[in-house]
C-alpha cells in the first residue's frame, strides 16, 4: 500500500469514528440507550456511577483487542482498530458536553437517528479495514469454540448487554435499544452499497495453502479450491473462494495481507446464499441444523 492510500484510510477511518461518536454523543448518551457491545456497558455505568463514557470504552476495548491479537491475529486489523477505539473513546464526552440540550427528548426518534448515524459511521469503518471493538472480538472467539455464525452470536452478546440496560433504566428504553441496533445493521449494509450480509471472496496467491489452513481454523470459513490458470502466463494455480459475514471481511483482509502482501483479493456482495451452512434452498434452517452444518463443512476440509 502506497503512503497517499494509507494516509487516506486513516483519514477516512478518523472521519468515520468521529461520525459514530457523534451519534452516541447526540443520540444514543442523552436518551440513554444502548447499541449493545462495550459501547453500551459505559453508557449504563455513566449514569449508574457517574462516570464518562470515553474512559470506561478504552479501558474495556484494549484488553479485548490484545486478546484478540494473540488468538485471531491481524496486526493491520487490530492497529487500526485500536486507532478507532481511541478516537472514539477521546471524543464521545466532548461532543456530549458542546450539546447542552438533546436534539431530540423522544426516546424513538434518537433510537432511529442514533442507529443511521452510527451504522454509517460502522460501514465506513469496516470498509477501511478496521472494527469498532469491543463484543465483535468476543463473538469471533465464540465463533472458535462453536463453530455457531458470528452474527448470531453478536445477536446473543448485544442482546445480553441491553438486557442489562432494561434492568437499568427499564424494558421500555432497552426496546427502544433493539430498534436503534436493527437500524444501525441495515445501515452498516446501506453503507457498504449492499443489502446482503454475505460476501464472496476469491483470492489468488502463492501462499494459497496457508491462506485456506487459516481461513478454516482461524475464521472457522468453509474454503473451496478452484483450479485457475493465468491468463498470460499460462501458469495453474489455485483459487480460493470463501462466503462469510459482512463483519468477517475486514478480518479476512487482515489475514491475507499479512500471509501475502502481494495475493489478489476480489470481495463482492453475495445478494443471495443458500447451502449447507447458510439458509436453506427451502424454508428456515433450525439453530442447531445449522451448527452441525457448519460443523461438519469444517471438519471435511480439515480431514
Amino acid at each position: 500500500m502506497t503512503a497517499r492510500a494509507l494516509v487516506r484510510d486513516y483519514a477516512i477511518l478518523v472521519v468515520a469514528t468521529l461520525l459514530f461518536s457523534a451519534g452516541f454523543a447526540l443520540f444514543l448518551i442523552p436518551a440513554k440507550l444502548s447499541s449493545g457491545g462495550v459501547s453500551g456497558l459505559a453508557i449504563i455505568a455513566h449514569y449508574e456511577w457517574g462516570v464518562d463514557t470515553g474512559p470506561i470504552i478504552f479501558a474495556l476495548n484494549v484488553p479485548l483487542l490484545i486478546i484478540g491479537y494473540v488468538f485471531l491475529g491481524g496486526l493491520r486489523f487490530t492497529v487500526r482498530t485500536l486507532v478507532s477505539v481511541a478516537v472514539f473513546s477521546a471524543t464521545v464526552d466532548p461532543m456530549a458536553h458542546l450539546v447542552k440540550l438533546p436534539l431530540t427528548h423522544d426516546a424513538f426518534l434518537a433510537s432511529l437517528y442514533g442507529g443511521v448515524t452510527i451504522g454509517v459511521g460502522m460501514g465506513l469503518i469496516f470498509g477501511t479495514g478496521a472494527s469498532t471493538g469491543g463484543t465483535a472480538i468476543i463473538a469471533r472467539m465464540l465463533q472458535n469454540m462453536t463453530s455457531e455464525s458470528v452474527g448470531i452470536l453478536q445477536v446473543i452478546v448485544d442482546g445480553v448487554i441491553i438486557g442489562i440496560t432494561g434492568l437499568a433504566f427499564g424494558p421500555q428504553l432497552a426496546l427502544y435499544s433493539l430498534v436503534g441496533l436493527y437500524v444501525s445493521g441495515k445501515a452498516i449494509d446501506w453503507t457498504l452499497e449492499g443489502t446482503s450480509g454475505e460476501r464472496l471472496a476469491l483470492v489468488i496467491s502463492i501462499a494459497s495453502e496457508e491462506i485456506c489452513t487459516r481461513i478454516t481454523h482461524d475464521m472457522g470459513r468453509g474454503v473451496t479450491v478452484l483450479q485457475g490458470k493465468g491468463g498470460f502466463t499460462g501458469e495453474s494455480r489455485p483459487v480460493l473462494m470463501c462466503v462469510l459475514d459482512r463483519s468477517e471481511e475486514p478480518m479476512l483482509r487482515s489475514l491475507v495481507q499479512t500471509i501475502d502482501p502481494k495475493a489478489f483479493l476480489v470481495v463482492s456482495v453475495a445478494s443471495t446464499v443458500l447451502g449447507e451452512g447458510f439458509a436453506p434452498l427451502g424454508g428456515a434452517m433450525p439453530l442447531r441444523q445449522r451448527w452441525l452444518a457448519r460443523r461438519r463443512r469444517t471438519d471435511d476440509l480439515t480431514n
